[in-house]
């Protein structure tokens, strides 16, 4: 598989211009400059220059500690303003290397992080930031890392045009990065954190919330712009904060430079002097896989993918799907691993129908939405699994506005699949739990709903490698000429492609890679062991560019890149190209709205920043593309 630049991970800002009150918005996520860019207006250049003297590549001595007072041998002469930040640190003993006897450096141990607060030519005074492990004393040492500071840009629109502020803003991140000091990530979180505790973009220019945004979000430096109107003209006040002071380390008032140009709100195939003939919207497949991407375009051009942020989880959601009932309304099923939620998808504001909270042995592996009594009504099949009791599966359905049981204690595995393409899975694939490998390879039993519980109805043998985990049906020819495919990740996590039991195409890389695992006790020499079995994600089967034939989207989740890999039939067969979700993490979902009126369709998915030690917490995030 080729890597390649995305439209996803280039729009990033789309969900970050949300104005406070919008619906919850993802993550941050890397900007990176174009390659080839129109420089950006000196007003920005003097800013960015601003802000990277804040931040001088500088180690210095600790001369002596007074109180709270440290006093550093470096000032004015050494780049030293106030406000920055430096790491105070004490070394240790000698490193030798044992046979060339090279001293390689010294062991060091931290100390914490020291404020700047007074500046002389040739010293400076600095106090120490509150969460320090010890005191720093005569001797010690405190540097400036030279490497990129992470610096998190929070752009604030309102009375002034998205697109405008979209240009502006990378305008600006264009400087910063210019810099070479800066790794700017885009903080649409935080504006969302903003509208739901109703702080007004005036006030956090103020400082009000700026502590808790730093705190909440793990922030170390923040780049607040807000974008208002004065004087009939789009105005922008900058302001720098940091994680350890109450006042802005920096702050700038500037109109909008009249340079700076909105990307118009029609897609064009030409520019100006080329008949300003209108090109057709692009599919969603097109503007995927295109390779004209290039980093930070934000919206600008045909070859945008506008990105919606749904909603914030303060929980790792391990498993996530989306599905249309008869009502035609979208909804979308996530769990925790304990509790199952649902929600409608009106518009594109997620509001919560019901949440299923039974104290239960084990944890929920996995939730797929179904319909599995024929009435119309989405039902969430559960696979759910004790280590010492096995497989404790069911399916609830929606009564009343509330979550109800259709089928309890399930003894099984259970995939809900789509065979015929009706769009919603009505019929369950199923095995029983194997008390060594927990996934039996090979043949399943068809099982249908009858008389409130499921009954067999036949055997199939979708393929020798086949298991009950990450798999999904795809039309990937004419209906009325090919059957329908099945794509399933196998022991080695590779995407498997087969029909009739036959294999037709296999990824030379890995896929997939769930966070829901299975726990398994395998008794050794008269001793349970421990065995994790990892449940996949299933891939998503979605026609992106709406000639009937599918695509397949799957999650590679060998790095936390938030990466997908899209399988679509090209001119020589089958093909697959990378590209990025829009943010950093894990993905552990994904579902399709279809699009309204001949609309492209839009993706879902949810995206796991985790965190902890064991790495065992986090929150999850649900971003959505928007269509043209």
């Amino acid at each position: 598989m080729v890597s390649t630049r995305s439209p996803l991970r280039a729009l990033a800002l789309g969900a970050g211009l949300l104005a406070l009150g919008w619906a919850p918005g993802a993550r941050a996520q890397s900007a990176e400059p174009r390659r080839e860019a129109t420089s950006a207006p000196a007003q920005f250049s003097v800013i960015a220059e601003q802000v990277a003297r804040l931040f001088p590549v500088l180690q210095t001595d600790v001369i002596e500690v007074s109180g709270d007072r440290v006093t550093l041998a470096a000032g004015r002469q050494q780049g030293v303003v106030p406000g920055i930040e430096l790491h105070a640190y004490r070394e240790g003993r000698e490193l030798v290397h044992p046979r060339t006897k090279q001293l390689l450096g010294r062991t060091e141990e931290p100390l914490g992080r020291l404020v700047v607060t007074e500046v002389a030519d040739r010293y400076s005074i600095a106090t120490l930031a509150p969460g320090a492990r010890g005191a720093p004393s005569a001797g010690d040492k405190a540097r400036v890392v030279a490497g990129r500071v992470k610096l998190t840009i929070v752009p604030l629109g309102s009375g002034v045009r998205p697109r405008l502020v979209e240009a502006a803003t990378y305008d600006l991140v264009q400087e910063l990065e210019r810099t070479g000091r800066f790794q700017v990530v885009f903080g649409e979180q935080v504006a969302v954190w903003l509208g739901e505790r109703a702080i007004p973009a005036e006030e956090f220019m103020r400082g009000r919330g700026v502590r808790e945004a730093h705190e909440g979000f793990k922030l170390q430096h923040l780049l607040a712009v807000r974008y208002t109107t004065a004087q009939g003209k789009p105005f922008m006040d900058v302001r720098l904060f940091s994680s350890v002071l109450e006042q802005p380390l920096l702050a700038q008032a500037l109109f909008v430079p009249p340079s700076v140009r909105a990307s118009p709100s029609q897609q064009f195939s030409t520019g100006p002097g080329k008949d300003g003939a209108p090109l057709q919207r692009r599919s969603l497949l097109a503007r995927l896989l295109s390779g004209n991407f290039e980093p930070n375009t934000y919206s600008a051009g045909a070859s945008s993918i506008p990105l919606r942020s749904l909603a914030v989880f303060p929980f790792v959601v391990t498993s996530m799907d989306v599905a249309v009932g008869r009502d035609s309304i979208p909804r979308i099923a996530v769990t925790d691993g304990q509790r199952v939620f649902q929600y409608r998808l009106v518009g594109e504001k997620l509001e919560p129908e019901w949440t299923y909270d039974k104290l239960m042995v084990g944890g929920i592996l996995g939730v797929q939405f179904a319909d599995v009594d024929g009435d119309g009504v989405l039902d969430v099949v559960v696979n759910r699994q004790d280590a010492k009791v096995g497989m404790l599966s069911y399916i609830l359905t929606t009564r009343n506005g509330r979550a109800a049981v259709l089928v309890e204690d399930l003894p099984l595995i259970l995939l809900a699949v789509d065979e015929r393409g009706d769009g919603v899975p009505g019929e369950l694939w199923a095995q029983p739990l194997n008390p060594d490998t927990f996934f039996s390879r090979g043949a399943v039993t068809r099982y249908v709903f009858k008389d409130k519980d499921l009954a067999a109805s036949g055997q199939a043998r979708p393929h020798d490698f086949f298991r009950l985990t990450g798999a999904t049906f795809a039309t990937l020819g004419p209906k009325d000429k090919a059957p329908r495919a099945l794509a399933f990740i196998d022991e080695q996590n590779r995407l498997v492609i087969a029909q009739g039991g036959q294999e037709l195409w296999r990824s030379s890389a890995s896929v997939g890679r769930g966070l829901a695992q299975a726990r398994l006790e395998i008794m050794q020499s008269r001793t349970a062991v421990d065995k994790f079995v990892r449940m996949e994600p299933n891939p998503l089967a979605v026609d992106l560019d709406g000639d009937g034939i599918q695509e397949i989207v799957v999650p590679v989740n060998d790095e936390e890149a938030g990466r997908l890999v899209v399988v679509f039939l090209g001119p020589t067969g089958l093909r697959t190209q990378v590209v990025a979700s829009g943010s950093e993490g894990v993905v552990t979902g994904l579902g399709v709205v279809p699009g309204a009126d001949g609309a492209a369709p839009s993706l879902v998915m949810a995206l796991v920043k985790r965190s902890g030690l064991l790495r065992t917490g986090g929150d999850t995030q649900l971003i959505m593309t928007i269509p043209e």
